[in-house]
């Protein structure tokens, strides 16, 4: 499983981003799938690992945006169980 979310990749800040998870009709995605991918894809951008510690901070970036934090942390650490 790989997740890709276009609208996502639109997002020039975080503020975005957040905006992005809070708005239920912007995607299809789930908010907890959208975090997910952003903790991911940044924590790979910040040039660091991609494990659990690597991606909560992302997570915790993302705190005034309204998703369940460790759903998303459990979809994000399946994303990069598929990586090789």
């Amino acid at each position: 499983m790989s997740i890709k979310i276009e609208a996502l990749t639109k997002c020039q800040s975080i503020e975005q981003v957040v905006e992005l998870i809070n708005d239920e009709f912007a995607t299809d995605a789930e908010s907890e799938l959208i975090a997910a991918k952003y903790a991911v894809d940044a924590a790979i951008e910040m040039g660091e690992g991609v494990g659990k510690e690597d991606i909560v901070p992302h997570l915790e970036a993302l705190s005034s945006a309204k998703f369940d934090f460790f759903d998303a942390l459990e979809l994000a650490i399946k994303e990069v169980s598929t990586y090789d």
